[in-house]
């Protein structure tokens, strides 16, 4: 499945200085989940967990589909091409993953950070899958096992502007588009109706960065 193979970080590495200088330390402070409400009061934990719960069964149906376009929103620039990239793969050998039994078994939100003008956040998901690649025009298998079931620990990284908080609606919420300035339903599209701007969440609420496989065990 895609994920496995993302191991990018989205942290900053600083060079030190010479013998005689002690280096800089240049590392954001990590801080934990209940200190961000000191930030964004209407922040909820809970919430959040579901979000990305949610999204990670997304994820797994826009992949087997082969089609992204729907969590473009939701994903970084740079990380919906790595994934996209991963994807024409796929496309190209005329294959497809297919993935069953998805299931979310836990998610723990474990700290967050500030850096470079962003909020981050670090999520742990355990999950459950089974996954495997069929030809698309014959259907037969080509890898992977259609019985074996997937456990994997999953760590993902969420990304947002710093300075935005929480909305206290629980309902779709207008945006404008920082582009040409019309206003735009960024839960409903990627694109700008007006502009045609491709649109991301991270500069209005949390998109993913990263995702970076942690362990995984397979029942057969």
């Amino acid at each position: 499945i895609f994920i496995y193979f993302v191991v990018a970080s989205t942290n900053r590495k600083f060079k030190g200085g010479s013998s005689s200088t002690p280096p800089v330390n240049n590392t954001p402070s990590v801080h934990r989940i209940d200190e961000y409400n000191n930030i964004d009061p209407n922040f909820n934990a809970e919430k959040f967990r579901d979000k990305v719960s949610n999204l990670y069964v997304q994820f797994q149906h826009a992949w087997q589909k082969k089609d992204l376009s729907p969590l473009r929103p939701y994903l970084t620039d740079t990380y919906y091409a790595q994934m996209d990239n991963q994807l024409n793969a796929y496309r190209c050998n005329h294959q497809t993953n297919i993935i069953d039994r998805i299931a979310v078994l836990k998610t723990d939100l474990i700290s967050w950070k500030q850096e470079g003008g962003l909020d981050i956040m670090t999520v742990r998901l355990e999950t459950r899958i089974v996954d495997y690649v069929i030809d698309d025009n014959t259907g037969t298998l080509v890898r992977g096992n259609k019985s074996a079931e997937k456990f994997m620990t999953y760590e993902w990284t969420l990304v947002r502007t710093t300075g935005v908080v929480t909305s206290r609606s629980s309902g779709t919420t207008g945006q404008t588009c920082p582009y040409c300035g019309a206003k735009v339903n960024i839960n409903q599209s990627a694109v700008c109706d007006y502009c045609q701007s491709v649109l991301t969440t991270d500069s209005f609420d949390w998109a993913v960065s990263n995702i970076k496989a942690i362990s995984q065990r397979t029942r057969y």
